[in-house]
């Protein structure tokens, strides 16, 4: 494992106790705890909010994060950054009028000094009306993304949008030969899939099915998606269906510590179990000391029209 803060390389300066990176996407940003010995030494540094910190091992990167929280526990000093600076935390008002998705995460990244990325989704797409509401800038894109089906990650100084089904439909990463009685396993149903789900403004309406689900499940309307057009609300009710339904089923596997295991990235799954599939990381937890992963995936999900 090696660390590099503020560009230089303090591996063989400190005694990390403790290094967990959550390499995640939508509501959470990617983050870094990690805890050394001797918090009087670090004192000395002046470590300093905004700080920038990497982790790097085997060829696993955590990006650039930006020092959140300092604390010295008993003689000891912890560190936890975020892939947000603390300009991307700062809550506002702002009201985007006939502007493309592009132009708004531009005006995002501008406001949090970060760049931005899109992946799988069309920039071009026009969102006639929609307001930031008393939100940091992440928030406020992962709501707009989500509409949209997709999803926001914050990387290495950036926004990242994330087309759910680009992600999904992409080639697998990995295939995993799973037995129905592995240690540490977890795989959970939760919630019941709806069957269609609908948003209606006072301007439009339109209604998103998977076909998947069986007719005797329940349906859902939405009525805050400030949809403006029939055609827009059918594009938000696709990306909410799609959000709710692909969360239903879970898959839990702790692991040797594994490189490719990265959020928005596929994995196939094989063998007997009830997990046999097709699978897409939600988000991953990596222990640099214990060499271990722990992804958290969610099915892939095909049927929403």
């Amino acid at each position: 494992m090696e660390i590099f803060y503020e560009g230089s390389d303090i591996t063989e300066m400190v005694q990390t106790r403790k290094c967990t990176s959550r390499d995640t996407a939508g509501n959470r940003c990617d983050s870094l705890d990690i805890e050394f010995e001797n918090a009087a030494g670090w004192y000395r540094w002046g470590p300093k909010e905004d700080d920038r910190i990497i982790v790097t091992h085997n060829g696993y990167d955590t990006g650039v994060m930006y020092v959140n929280t300092i604390l010295p526990e008993n003689g000891r000093f912890r560190i936890f950054a975020t892939s947000l600076p603390c300009a991307a935390r700062v809550k506002g008002y702002q009201s985007f009028t006939g502007k493309t998705i592009e132009e708004i995460m531009r005006a995002c990244a501008m406001s949090s000094g970060m760049d931005f990325q899109i992946f799988g989704i069309d920039g071009h797409t026009v969102i006639p009306y929609i307001q930031r509401e008393n939100e940091g800038c992440a928030a406020f894109l992962q709501r707009m993304l989500k509409l949209e089906g997709a999803a926001l990650k914050c990387v290495n100084g950036k926004y990242t949008a994330i087309g759910i089904s680009y992600a999904q439909e992409r080639s697998a990463h990995q295939t995993i030969e799973v037995r129905a009685d592995q240690a540490g396993m977890e795989y959970m149903r939760s919630g019941k899939a709806y069957k269609s789900l609908t948003v209606e403004t006072p301007y439009a309406k339109a209604t998103a099915t998977d076909g998947a689900v069986p007719s005797s499940h329940s349906s859902i309307t939405i009525n805050d998606a400030p949809a403006r057009t029939d055609i827009q609300a059918g594009r938000w009710a696709r990306g909410l269906l799609l959000d709710a339904n692909r969360k239903c089923e879970t898959l839990i596997m702790p692991s040797d510590f594994n490189i490719g295991y990265t959020s928005m990235t596929r994995i196939d799954v094989e063998g007997s179990s009830d997990a046999t599939g097709q699978w897409l990381i939600e988000e991953v937890i990596h222990d640099f000391i214990n060499l271990k992963s722990t992804p958290t995936m969610h099915r892939c999900l095909l049927t929403v029209r």
